[in-house]
């Protein structure tokens, strides 16, 4: 468990959503520590939350909704989120859960709520690999709210150092990928849409990931779970040749991130491992470009298997030097406490 408490001078930021979460839920948020996270901050009808924020946003927008709640996650077992679903089933909001077919904490924990309390669900099988979009959209009234990241909803996930991003203004991209995906869980061919800005998935990340860094004037700034992809890191190599200063903090736990790290540092790049404040993972996928110039925050592992085989979501956000700031402030502070790679205990 994570330890210290932050004030919830984080409400304010996050907006009137959470509000009253706590009473709306039935539960408390007394025991859960935010010290080790960023604040949360907000850029018009956008907000970067890190951590257990997230999960004060997830069940706010789950609590206040009138109209329905769509949920596409990979790891689902938290049971207070789950209490909250069926709570608002019981308010008369339609809620409908998408899950991928594999995980085991999802299918032994939230299929067997479900089940019992019969909220309607999908499984999404992927070929060769998993449904990994973290995603809920709610309906308040006639607004669209939205939230996609990296965060899983297991009953652990908050500890984890992690990132999403909640829109309370959301565009219908996110609500038509919902829909797209419960339609083909339940084995329907529909076309394959394309949805505009902020929302990239699947085969539409990898590029827009090697555009921005193509791009790059100053700096990068990234934090990774899982990152072995040869394109990215040659794009980040490139990026060096130019002069672009980058940073790059892994997760020690993935033994596949060792090759990553001795090949970064060999080619001048600024890497090292995230030290754990109490065991929790590094499980964030974010990559910050000139302070703010280009964001990314997602589920896809920077990885074969994350721009290729799985089902994915991100963000990509333009010009957003608020969230910039912040990102940019977290990889210098994990950075300092960070483990050197070559003297590393994990190794290279």
């Amino acid at each position: 468990m994570f330890k210290g408490v932050k004030s919830y001078r984080h409400l304010s930021a996050i907006g009137i959503l959470l509000v009253g979460v706590s009473m709306l839920s039935g539960c408390s948020f007394s025991n859960i520590t935010f010290s080790q996270v960023p604040n949360a901050v907000s850029d018009g009808s956008m907000t970067l939350l890190w951590g257990p924020e997230i999960k004060q946003q997830a069940l706010a927008m789950i609590d206040t909704s009138t109209k329905f709640v769509h949920l596409t996650m990979y790891e689902l077992g938290d049971r207070t989120i789950l209490r909250a679903l069926r709570q608002a089933q019981q308010r008369g909001v339609k809620v409908k859960v998408v899950v991928d077919a594999t995980e085991p904490h999802t299918t032994s924990v939230a299929i067997p709520y479900f089940q019992r309390y019969h909220i309607a669900y999908r499984l999404l099988k992927i070929a060769g690999g998993i449904s990994h979009i973290k995603s809920l959209v709610t309906e308040q009234g006639t607004q669209l709210r939205a939230m996609l990241g990296g965060m899983n909803f297991g009953e652990y996930s908050w500890q984890n150092h992690d990132a999403s991003v909640y829109f309370s203004h959301a565009s219908t991209g996110f609500e038509g990928l919902f829909q797209e995906d419960y339609a083909r869980a339940g084995g329907m061919e529909d076309p394959v849409l394309r949805f505009s800005m902020p929302l990239l998935y699947d085969d539409q990340i990898e590029p827009a990931m090697l555009f921005a860094i193509a791009h790059a004037r100053s700096s990068i700034a990234m934090e990774a779970f899982a990152f072995t992809s040869h394109t990215l890191i040659q794009a980040l190599e490139n990026a060096v040749s130019r002069g672009v200063h980058v940073t790059v903090i892994l997760d020690p736990h993935e033994p596949y991130n060792r090759y990553t790290a001795k090949r970064l540092r060999q080619n001048g790049i600024s890497v090292r491992y995230y030290t754990p404040y109490d065991g929790e993972y590094l499980h964030a996928k974010v990559i910050c470009i000139d302070g703010g110039r280009y964001i990314f925050v997602g589920s896809a592992n920077f990885s074969y298997h994350g721009f290729h085989v799985n089902h994915e979501g991100d963000v990509e956000l333009v010009s957003n030097p608020a969230f910039g700031s912040v990102i940019d402030q977290d990889v210098q502070n994990q950075w300092n406490r960070g483990q050197s790679v070559a003297n590393s205990s994990y190794g290279e």
